[in-house]
């Protein structure tokens, strides 16, 4: 089994927090594809798959490179959205574990 070093624990914390402070410096919420690559990165780190977690980070960043280029939104929305502030507390939860 894979076992994340803190070094990489560290690096995909600051990478998922760093693309928070982009949102933020865009002074908006993640639409639905980067909201979908952020809460999977999340869920990866809470189950400690740092690698599927650098994975998701790295779409993230490719998504934040194209900004023209949005996906369109899904048919039907069935859950709440998880908003930047949702998504920071859990990134402060795993930092704390």
């Amino acid at each position: 089994m894979f076992r994340a070093t803190s070094q990489a624990k560290a690096k995909a914390h600051a990478r998922f927090a760093s693309a928070l402070h982009h949102l933020d410096d865009l002074a908006r919420e993640p639409d639905w594809k980067e909201e979908e690559c952020l809460f999977h990165a999340l869920g990866y780190m809470k189950r400690g798959n740092y690698k599927l977690a650098e994975a998701e980070l790295q779409q993230i960043a490719a998504l934040f490179a194209k900004p023209g280029e949005r996906p369109p939104p899904p048919e039907k929305q069935t859950r709440e959205r998880y908003t930047i502030a949702l998504l920071r507390r859990g990134l402060a939860q795993l930092r704390s574990e």
